[in-house]
């Protein structure tokens, strides 16, 4: 029975990392994603230079222009890992996809590790550990090569807990070197020295002082260098409903929805819609009404089982800490809600699970229980990470998951573009036009659409259909009334369809509002100061 017992103890991490590279196989095949890979990977100077001055600038260089070719961060650890990549394989893709899946496993067998030691049962352990491996939450970090960060990130924390949860005497300065670690593969890995009291509150001991204020003091460091940065690249924003307070009934559909895609994690998505919320709506504040929940239940706990209760309150601690930096109160965040941003949370919920399933009345149910949870995880994660294999599926998904923000069927139109599909491309534009609010992942919402107005105009000018776009031009002047280029667009479209008293009227009244823009003048200059007729006279100045 021992000799058993042991083979299986051993064989148990190369199982769960079989089963977990299984499941992520579907994804290794894709490459590139129209979705900040383009610009934070394939096209970044600096990862492109094989001098030794690219290196020392990812560390050393805060100036604008190198931050926004890295990402718009200041994460050195991973432009490090990528510069050696550049130089190793030429950030081929597929090779790219295929490391994160390794850190991913490297980070869940460390996690494994702690977990082992951090919860008295060891089923307990096993599961959480293979309920959060395999949750399909981690999808979009290991299947989106712009998610490196976050498993560069889970692999450190993962190491810095493990390593305190031992009793190494190097553990005074490892750990700390650890988060630091974290921290500058991830920026909201901040937070992530606050989960050290936790482990002491499951273990029954007293908060480690020694380890623990030194890695507060790395992870300050690094939130006020992140935060010095994010605003140099304008990367923060002012809080969703104007007010911290606003911020956080903001917040309170978004926890409750984190809660929700844990547990039946059917709708993840690439992009959410979250409207932002005003004090006084109720029911932004009642969404916060499950966590209340959550933490009375270990109180009542506490009177029956104290070690039970324990467990409950930490899994919670797990959940909400991590949390903290995207939680648009400590740190206003362009992003409101998003799956990587559970990196570390989904534990919470997974020990939870896990514990449940412990005590399971039988062996029977209890391991069937467990199957049957890993299994369906598995399936979800693989066809989540077979989304994440190609542009097309990707922005499918995110456009048929949301209803308000133009930016998944704008990001779709130009992946159809890209692969020569114009009438699907048409079909995507129309729906980001017919979106009227909302965010985006690559800026504002109405940004988006007066980009997918010119773009569909563009796409119906180019097949000779400018009655088409004339109209699609003038509803984008009268909704963005500050764009030059829509103006310009439109005149472009009236003058080829041969109206130039009207063409003429449009580019007048361009270039005496935007008299600095460049390619409006041109144009004017082209049609009209070629034959000798006057501009007009611009504004006077205020």
């Amino acid at each position: 029975m021992t000799m058993t017992a042991g083979r299986l103890s051993r064989a148990a991490p190369w199982l769960l990392a079989l089963v977990v590279a299984a499941t992520y196989a579907p994804s290794l095949s894709g490459g590139f994603l129209s979705y900040d890979d383009p610009w934070l990977i394939r096209q970044s100077p600096l990862l492109r230079r094989a001098d030794a001055g690219a290196l020392a600038a990812i560390w050393t260089d805060l100036r604008h222009d190198t931050r926004m070719g890295l990402g718009a961060e200041y994460l050195p650890v991973r432009d490090t890992l990528q510069w050696i990549e550049a130089r190793v394989h030429d950030l081929h893709p597929q090779v790219m996809r295929a490391l994160s899946l390794v850190l991913y496993l490297a980070g869940i067998l460390v996690l494994r590790s702690y977990l082992r030691r951090a919860l008295d049962s060891t089923f307990a352990a096993e599961l959480s550990t293979w309920l959060f491996a395999l949750h399909p939450i981690h999808a979009e970090s290991v299947a989106w090569l712009a998610g490196r960060k976050d498993l560069l990130a889970l692999l450190f924390v993962a190491a810095a807990l493990t390593v305190y949860a031992g009793s190494s005497r190097r553990r005074v300065w490892l750990v700390p070197l650890l988060f630091g670690l974290a921290c500058f593969s991830k920026g909201v890995a901040v937070a992530a020295p606050l989960l050290l009291p936790v482990h002491d509150v499951l273990k029954g001991r007293r908060p480690q002082q020694a380890f623990f204020w030194p890695s507060l003091v790395v992870a300050i460091g690094a939130l006020v260098l992140h935060a010095k940065v994010g605003a140099l690249v304008s990367m923060t924003s002012g809080p969703p409903g104007g007010s911290r307070l606003a911020a956080a009934a903001t917040m309170g559909p978004v926890f409750l929805r984190y809660l929700e895609n844990l547990i039946w994690p059917a709708n993840l998505s690439v992009f959410y819609d979250v409207p932002a919320r005003s004090p006084g709506e109720l029911g932004a504040w009642l969404a916060y009404l499950p966590l209340v929940v959550w933490a009375a239940a270990g109180a009542i706990l506490h009177r029956r089982d104290r070690q039970l209760a324990v467990v409950v309150w930490g899994a919670l601690a797990w959940f909400l800490l991590p949390l903290a930096p995207t939680s648009q109160v400590v740190v206003t965040l362009e992003n409101l809600m998003a799956d990587r941003y559970l990196l570390l949370s989904a534990l919470g919920l997974c020990v939870l699970a896990a514990e449940a399933v412990a005590r399971a009345p039988s062996p029977v149910v209890r391991h069937g229980l467990a199957a049957a949870l890993c299994f369906g995880l598995a399936t979800t994660a693989a066809v989540r990470g077979h989304v994440f294999a190609d542009d097309v599926r990707l922005w499918t998904d995110a456009t048929e998951k949301t209803s308000v923000s133009p930016g998944p069927p704008y990001q779709l139109a130009l992946s159809f573009e890209e692969r020569g599909r114009p009438v699907d491309a048409e079909r995507a534009y129309r729906v980001a036009v017919g979106r009227k609010g909302g965010t985006s992942p690559i800026g504002p919402g109405g940004d988006v659409a007066r980009k997918a107005a010119n773009n569909l105009a563009a796409l119906l000018t180019r097949q000779g259909r400018l009655a088409e776009a004339e109209p699609i031009l003038r509803s984008a002047v009268a909704r963005f009334p500050d764009d030059p280029r829509v103006l310009n667009n439109l005149a472009e479209v009236v003058a080829r369809r041969g109206d130039e008293d009207e063409a003429r009227r449009l580019y007048d009244q361009l270039i005496t509002r935007f008299p600095h823009y460049a390619l409006g003048r041109r144009n004017y200059e082209r049609r009209y100061e070629a034959r000798g007729e006057p501009a007009p006279a611009p504004p006077p100045s205020r």
